[in-house]
C-alpha cells in the first residue's frame, strides 16, 4: 500500500489518504482519512454533558461515501475512515463535506488524488507517507517514505527529499536512505527535523533523477506545522507574553528573575507541573491543552500585526479556553458588531466589541470578573 497525503487549509478538518497502485490485472484502490476535530463542529450541553453532531461524504472518480454520527465533546479528535474500491489508474476529483448537523454549515475541501499505475516498461512512483503527517507540532522529526516503480531490469535507484513552504521556497532538502526492495517495487526513507520551522503548510517533494535524464519520477505530499510555542523560557520575554494571561504575578517575578536557561527552564518546569491534573503520567493535559489555545487563537484572533494573544478574545481565551456558546452579532444596522461568550462553569458572560470595524473586538466588561473566574478555577487545580 502507499500513501498520500494533503492537509486542508480553510476548512480545520485535515484529510489525508492512501492509494494502492492500479496494475495490469487489477484496479487501484484508495481509504480517504479524515481528522474532524472538536472547533470543526458546534457542540451542545444538555443536563452537563455536551455532544455534537456531523455528516462526512467523500467522493472519488464519481464512487461516492458517507458516514456519520454523535460524539461526546471527550471523543475528538475523531477519525473517520472511507474506502474506495476499483479506481482506474489516473487523477480523480477528490471531495470531503463536512455538515454539522446542529447548525447545518458545510466546509468543503477537495483536491486531486492520483491512482499509480504499475507495468514492466515504465517508471511511476506511489504516494509518500509521512510520519507523523497531516497536523504536526513543529518539533522533533518527521520520516518520509516512499515507493518507486522503475522499469523491469532496474538494478540501482537514488532519491531525493525537498520541503518547501507557502512561498514555494526549499527550507529543508537531502537525500532518502534505501529502505527496502521487493519484486518491481524500491522503497526509500528520509528523515526531516522540523524544529525551527514555522508555523503553515508545508510540500514534501521526493524525486528519482538520473544522470542527464532529469526527474524519473516523482511524488508531493503536504503537512500542516503547528507553531512550537516557546513556553519553557528560551526567550523569556516570549515565553511571558505566551504565559501572562494564566501567570501570577509571582510566577512572573520568578521568570524574570531567573539569571540563565537553565534556571529559566526549571522556574517553567515547575510552572506546568503546579498545573498538571495527573502529575504521575508522562504527559501534562493541561500543558497539551493550553497549546491547542495558543494555535487556536493565533490562527482566529490575530488582527494584522497585532497577534492573537495580545487581543483581549485571546487574553480571555487563554485564560478560560472555549466558551460554551458563543453568539455573534457580526452585522448590526446602526450599529457595531459583536460576540457574547458565555462559560456554563464558573457561570460567566463576556461581552466583546469590534468598536472601530475592522475585526479586533474589545473586551466590555470588568476583567475583575474573568480574573475571579480563574482564581476560582486555579483554587481546585493549581497546586
Amino acid at each position: 500500500m502507499t500513501f498520500s497525503l494533503a492537509a486542508a487549509v480553510l476548512t480545520g478538518f485535515t484529510v489525508s489518504w492512501t492509494t494502492v497502485p492500479a496494475g495490469p490485472r487489477r484496479a487501484g484502490s484508495a481509504v480517504v482519512t479524515v481528522t474532524i476535530e472538536r472547533g470543526d463542529l458546534l457542540t451542545v450541553y444538555e443536563s452537563g454533558a455536551g455532544t455534537a453532531e456531523y455528516e462526512l461524504s467523500a467522493s472519488v472518480g464519481g464512487r461516492f461515501q458517507r458516514v456519520g454520527g454523535t460524539v461526546p465533546e471527550e471523543g475528538f479528535p475523531v477519525v473517520e475512515e472511507l474506502v474506495f474500491q476499483e479506481l482506474p489508474a489516473g487523477t480523480h476529483g477528490l471531495e470531503v463535506v463536512l455538515m454539522d448537523q446542529e447548525t447545518g454549515e458545510r466546509s468543503v475541501w477537495g483536491a486531486d488524488l492520483a491512482i499509480d499505475s504499475t507495468s514492466e516498461d515504465v517508471w511511476s512512483s506511489g504516494g509518500l507517507r509521512l510520519s507523523p503527517g497531516g497536523t504536526v507540532r513543529a518539533s522533533g522529526d518527521m520520516e518520509i517514505l516512499w515507493d518507486v516503480y522503475p522499469p523491469a531490469g532496474t538494478e540501482s535507484l537514488q532519491a531525493a527529499y525537498a520541503v518547501l513552504d507557502q512561498d514555494l521556497n526549499v527550507v529543508r532538502e537531502g537525500w532518502m536512505e534505501p529502505a527496502g526492495r521487493e519484486e518491481g517495487v524500491f522503497s526509500f526513507t528520509g528523515r526531516v527535523s522540523l524544529g525551527g520551522l514555522e508555523g503553515g503548510l508545508y510540500r514534501v517533494n521526493t524525486a528519482v533523477t538520473g544522470e542527464g535524464t532529469g526527474v524519473l519520477a516523482s511524488s508531493s505530499g503536504a503537512v500542516r506545522l503547528l507553531s512550537s510555542w516557546d513556553l519553557w523560557g528560551e526567550d523569556p520575554e516570549e515565553t511571558l507574553t505566551l504565559i501572562r494571561p494564566i501567570a501570577s504575578s509571582r510566577e512572573v517575578s520568578d521568570l524574570r528573575g531567573a539569571p540563565g536557561p537553565g534556571q529559566r527552564q526549571a522556574v517553567m518546569s515547575e510552572f506546568w507541573l503546579r498545573r498538571d491534573p495527573n502529575p504521575v503520567t508522562r504527559e501534562n493535559e493541561y500543558l497539551d491543552a493550553y497549546r491547542g489555545r495558543l494555535d487556536y487563537i493565533e490562527r482566529v484572533f490575530a488582527v494584522g500585526a497585532t497577534r492573537g494573544i495580545l487581543t483581549d478574545m485571546g487574553i480571555a481565551w487563554a485564560k478560560l479556553g472555549e466558551p460554551d456558546v458563543v453568539d455573534d452579532h457580526p452585522f448590526q444596522v446602526g450599529g457595531r458588531p459583536y460576540q457574547v461568550w458565555t462559560y456554563f462553569n464558573p457561570g460567566l458572560t463576556l461581552t466583546f466589541v469590534d468598536r472601530h470595524g475592522y475585526g479586533l473586538y474589545e473586551f466590555n466588561g470588568d476583567w475583575q470578573d474573568l480574573n475571579r473566574a480563574l482564581s476560582l478555577w486555579e483554587e481546585r487545580h493549581v497546586r
